[in-house]
This record gives structure tokens, sequence and C-alpha cells, in this order.
């Protein structure tokens, strides 16, 4: 069996912690320098860095699904520099359920998480879903 990424295990870690709501713990393991981007007009879209990731990002995803939220990780590709996580967003909104496919992407510094780019397959479906 081929030996696992360091940054593969960081982002297992990340996660993991993140689903089970332990988030404070999800940003520790990033760089103190982190920033996480969001693109397209939901109200989600925007840059958010450690000290926002969790009063801003994670709080309107809690507020817009109505606690609803579920990530589920597919896959996650490493290098020495960048890793790309394929998943999917799980909500209900509205009383509609939605699945979002999405791609992260993330550019590593000393060993830790730096910068990640959310790119969903299809924005205006991720658009439409948080607004």
């Amino acid at each position: 069996m081929p030996m696992q990424h360091p940054h593969s295990k960081v982002l297992t870690e990340f996660y993991s912690k993140f689903s089970s709501g332990r988030i404070q713990e999800a940003i520790d393991l990033c760089s103190p320098n982190l920033s996480f981007q969001i693109a397209g007009k939901s109200p989600l879209a925007g840059k958010y860095s450690s000290s926002n990731f969790l009063s801003g990002y994670v709080q309107k995803m809690k507020e817009l699904s109505d606690g609803s939220h579920v990530f589920e990780v597919h896959d996650i590709l490493v290098s020495d520099l960048h890793a790309t996580v394929l998943a999917t967003h799980k909500l209900k909104r509205q009383g509609k359920d939605h699945e979002l496919r999405t791609v992260h992407v993330w550019r590593w510094e000393a060993g830790k998480p730096l910068a990640g780019y959310e790119y969903p397959r299809d924005l205006y479906q991720y658009d439409s879903a948080w607004s």
C-alpha cells in the first residue's frame, strides 16, 4: 500500500474536524495567514481569513442551511505545493434539498494550508442554492 502524502493527512484531519463542528481545531491546522475564497454572487461569496472563517463563512453556512449543511469529501489529490479536494455540499434550504458538487484547491506553505479556493461545478446552481 502506498504511503499517504503528509498534506493528504492534514486535509483529512481538517475536513474531519470541520464536519464534526470542531471548526477552530480545523483552522488551527492551517497557516495563521489562512485565506479562503468563494466565487460567485451568493451570500457566501467572498474572501475569508483565519480571523473570520468561523464567524463569517461557517456561521453563514449554518444560518442559510438552518444547520442542515453536510460536507462530503470524495477524494483528496495532493502534491508538495497544492491539494485538490473533490466534494459535495448537501443542504436543505427553503424546503428544497441541494447537492452541490465542488472542488477546493489549496496552496501550501511550510507544510500547512495557506490559501484555499472553492470552485463549484455549476456556479449558477451554487449561487441559487445559497441565495
